[in-house]
């Protein structure tokens, strides 16, 4: 159960099912007070049930400052252990699963997590803060950004930065032998927009990330030199990427968007992203989007499949698939419904947006997924 501990991921559910999120109209204005929620479920191929009850809100201030809070209600539901006590099937499950195993593994383990972020702007500024509330886990971020239109706003320039810090405190575990521990991440990023045409968009930017710390999970294992011994991962990573953007309106009412990555970190891996999405509207309150992403990797300096002492490598072990060499593929189509079109002349529907969206991913690494999502948004 390779399940991201401290912040659990859900981009790659199995099935969704639907929910109220903002949606954002045409004729809604930029001064109004507005905000919106969303419910999610999720359940991916290793039975991990995640459930997300969502909410976003933006305020006038005075002096044409506005405030943007969102807040995450998670709950995750890791299944017990299905294979017989003392089995071959159960002692792997067990000793490597990326929970607290202390009591009985054999019933589900449930862990929430609750989220806010707030953000204030002003002008070409801003400033947010995030905080992040788990048993074993507490982060909390505050960061800046500020962006400058420029040559008669054909050209913004932006800058943003960010410290993090978080406190882990693994839960009481049979095998977790990390003792309370702490995490930092500074990061900034640079941007530059170029309006080419007046049907062409180019963005370019770069990003750096330093993080410090607890960077393995504690309650993860790693079969080595014919036993079981913690994971282990350097203190320090140094994070930078660059990417660039295209974006791209078609005469047809449709618009083409185009994106490469490279990202390269000091623990030896290095990574492309290619990604194009296609928007075609169909009717004026209806439109279809289609895209495809590709990424591949290299793997870690210290990843191995199998490590033939305990040392690993320079001291180094980890059981993380994320660390390995791969590449995947997903493919997604979508279609939007703006009910304020479609039926503009029946109030109550007005306000309303529905939505359907399918992806399908599949990496080398043998993993795949089929992810199902619909929603009904809501404006007010």
């Amino acid at each position: 159960m390779q399940l991201k501990w401290w912040g659990i991921g859900i981009a790659f559910a199995i099935v969704g099912c639907a929910g109220l999120a903002p949606a954002v109209r045409a004729d809604a204005s930029d001064d109004d007070d507005n905000g919106g929620a969303l419910l999610r479920y999720f359940n991916d191929s290793n039975h991990i049930l995640v459930r997300s009850m969502m909410g976003d809100y933006t305020f006038t201030l005075p002096k044409s400052a506005a405030l943007a809070v969102h807040w995450n209600n998670e709950r995750v539901t890791i299944p017990a252990v299905s294979a017989p006590p003392g089995s071959p099937e159960a002692v792997d499950a067990i000793t490597t699963a990326s929970r607290p195993i202390s009591g009985n593994a054999y019933q589900d383990f449930i862990k929430v997590r609750n989220e806010v972020t707030g953000e204030m702007t002003k002008g070409n500024g801003a400033f947010n803060y995030y905080v992040s509330m788990e048993s074993d886990y507490l982060a909390q971020q505050v960061g800046a950004h500020y962006a400058k239109d420029l040559n008669d706003a054909k050209l913004n320039l932006s800058m943003g930065t960010s410290y993090g810090w978080d406190r882990i405190d693994p839960l009481p575990d049979d095998d977790t032998r990390t003792s309370p521990a702490s995490k930092t991440t500074l990061h900034w990023n640079a941007e530059a927009t170029q309006v080419l045409s007046p049907v062409t968009m180019l963005r370019v930017g770069v990003e750096y990330n330093l993080v410090e710390g607890l960077q393995h999970n504690p309650y993860r294992n790693v079969y080595a030199g014919g036993t079981i011994v913690p994971e282990n991962q350097p203190d320090e990573r140094q994070r930078r990427d660059v990417f660039v953007r295209v974006n791209q309106y078609l005469q047809n009412r449709s618009s083409l968007k185009f994106s490469y990555r490279l990202y390269n970190d000091d623990w030896g891996i290095t990574s492309h992203e290619l990604g194009a999405r296609l928007s075609q509207y169909i009717t004026p309150g209806t439109y279809v989007r289609y895209q495809y992403r590709y990424y591949t990797q290299t793997a870690a300096d210290f990843y191995r499949a199998e490590y033939l002492t305990t040392n690993g490598i320079d001291g180094y072990l980890t059981g993380d698939y994320r660390m390995a060499a791969l590449s995947s593929h997903l493919f997604g189509v979508a279609v939007h419904f703006d009910l304020g079109t479609l039926a503009a002349d029946t109030r109550w529907l007005r306000p309303l947006g529905l939505w359907a969206n399918y992806e399908r991913y599949f990496n080398s690494n043998n993993y795949s997924a089929d992810i199902l999502e619909t929603g009904v948004g809501l404006h007010f």
